[in-house]
């Protein structure tokens, strides 16, 4: 048997010398050119990377060194016997051209496996967690493995006797003592089939569970980082059984819901213009989905209002409601809105200042719809007048000095404004000025299409007063008025084009763009230098 080898590894030294002599001198000069490349390139992988990238290098190393070994005649086989019950089979493995095929195949399983990952990077925003790597190996090498095994080896052994045996055997083991693991195992599968998370993304563990951020998953676990810092590690099998808010997917937009109690003394528009306010100038509340505040009980000793507004991240909330409801506080009480609950207030009225108070109020509003009757925006044919007394009793009157601000370019605000009295500049960045006069409106721009404000607008020379409606208040109107929606929405549209204020557009990077950065990055990453 001994002599029968020794022959077996003479022959295909020499078969392996004849192969490589047989090429022409063009060729075999650009193997070894192409053999010196892949040298350098593999060296400079396994220096300065880590990861598969250090791995493609190792590949390539072993490669080179084993198609040099072949080319220089050093290869040499081994005989193996195998033993079955209809007789015994001799397999013959040339040790060299193995160890180079190997090599390749590690170096291609670790680049195609880097290479998917960039790939889900442009196209998901997300990298492949370690448990689709490993599959992803995994699938790679048994490819890899049953070529190399069908080219060389099929016609010396039978494929079937070795997924027989050898398979059998595996079968049993795995049945008896890796019950547990298998369980975790089919799990992860499950947690990556219905794609319930991704690596980076915050979780919570039940409802009002643990939150934390997925830091990576394996074959067997899932860990995660926890707000305090702590890493928590869960069996894929246990973390199935329960029930899992991804609190990043489909978008990390959440939204915030806090109930205020405030007095039964201020009309409910004016709380919730405040309120509003308040969250519309907050640059950590979003804009889109709007913020809206909603009255939703009477409770006994205060009407309870609903702040509802979307943040951005989870990993921010916390700060971003201190924030809210801190800035909530100070505005109602800069506008003396009270908020009794859980306190009882206990009120003495002199029913004199009372009538005289109710009496300069009920004047104050006539005065209002007067004002808003004059101008054609607010005119019959629009509104009748109990809802022109519902724009008034929100209305606030304001003065300003020739050349004070009204608006400023780029706030935030929902207001529109009334000319009563006097006239404004509307100045548009690098826009000629439009004057306005009384009884004229302004403002229905940052009303109707909820974006910063488009210009200054300033008082003219004489000053002006100005009637300040809230969206709160103009809103029910413009739902319930079709004919006065469409004729503020045209007044809008006239003023815009008139200006020639231009929507601003976004860069959106293309798909091929991205593909083609990828492309270029893997090019230059091939340089050996």
């Amino acid at each position: 048997m001994r002599e029968n080898v020794s022959m077996k590894s003479l022959v295909l030294m020499q078969l392996a010398a004849e192969s490589i002599s047989t090429l022409s001198p063009f060729l075999l000069g650009v193997l070894w050119i192409l053999a010196i490349y892949l040298v350098v390139l593999g060296s400079r992988l396994v220096v300065k990377t880590h990861g598969d990238a250090r791995n493609i290098g190792i590949g390539l190393l072993l490669a080179v060194f084993c198609w040099t070994g072949i080319n220089g005649g050093w290869e040499y086989s081994i005989g193996v016997v195998l033993h079955e019950s209809e007789g015994s089979n001799s397999l013959t493995v040339p040790l060299l051209r193995t160890f180079m095929e190997l090599g390749f195949l590690f170096a291609g399983c670790s680049f195609a496996v880097v290479a998917l990952s960039n790939l889900c990077i442009v196209i998901y925003g997300a990298d492949l967690v370690r448990l689709q790597k490993a599959l992803l190996r995994f699938g790679f090498w048994v490819a890899g493995l049953s070529i190399i095994y069908q080219i060389h080896f099929a016609s010396q052994y039978s494929i079937k006797a070795v997924v027989i045996g050898i398979g059998g055997a595996l079968v049993f083991i795995l049945g008896l003592g890796l019950q547990r693991t298998l369980t975790n195992l089919f799990s992860g599968f499950d947690l990556q089939a219905d794609k319930v998370f991704e690596k980076g993304d915050m979780i919570q563990i039940g409802v009002n569970g643990v939150e934390g951020v997925v830091w990576d998953t394996s074959l067997r676990s899932t860990r995660i980082k926890t707000l305090d810092g702590q890493m928590l590690i869960i069996a894929n099998g246990e973390l199935l059984t329960k029930e899992v808010l991804n609190l990043d997917q489909p978008s990390r937009a959440l939204r915030v819901r806090r109930i205020i109690g405030i007095s039964y003394a201020t009309p409910p528009m004016r709380v919730k213009d405040v309120m509003l306010q308040v969250l519309k100038q907050d640059s950590d509340v979003l804009d889109h989905p709007a913020p809206c505040v909603h009255l939703i009980s009477y409770g006994d000793s205060s009407i309870n209002y609903e702040l509802r507004f979307w943040v951005a991240d989870r990993r921010m909330m916390d700060e971003n409601i201190d924030a809210v409801l801190t800035r909530v506080w100070y505005a109602l009480n800069e506008s003396t809105i009270e908020i009794p609950f859980p306190i009882r207030s206990v009120r003495m009225v002199d029913m004199k200042s009372e009538a005289e108070h109710s009496l300069a109020e009920h004047g104050r509003v006539a005065k209002f719809e007067r004002y808003l009757a004059a101008c054609p925006l607010f005119a019959e044919r629009y509104m009748n007048k109990s809802e022109r007394n519902e724009l008034a009793q929100d209305a606030h009157l304001l003065h300003l000095e020739a050349g004070e601000l009204a608006v400023r370019f780029g706030e935030r605000s929902d207001h529109m404004y009334l000319i009563i009295s006097g006239d404004v500049r509307v100045m548009p960045k690098d826009k000629e000025p439009v004057e306005l006069h009384a009884p004229q409106a302004f403002g229905e721009m940052a009303l109707l299409l909820d974006q910063p404000r488009s210009a200054d607008v300033v008082a003219g020379p004489n000053g002006a007063t100005l009637l300040r409606l809230a969206k709160v208040s103009v809103l029910p109107v413009l739902n319930r008025r079709p004919e006065f929606a469409k004729e503020i929405r045209q007044l809008s549209t006239n003023r815009r084009i008139a200006s020639g204020i231009a929507e601003e557009t976004h860069l959106v990077v293309s798909m091929r763009d991205r593909l083609i950065a990828l492309i270029g990055n893997a090019a230059r990453s091939l340089k050996p230098w």
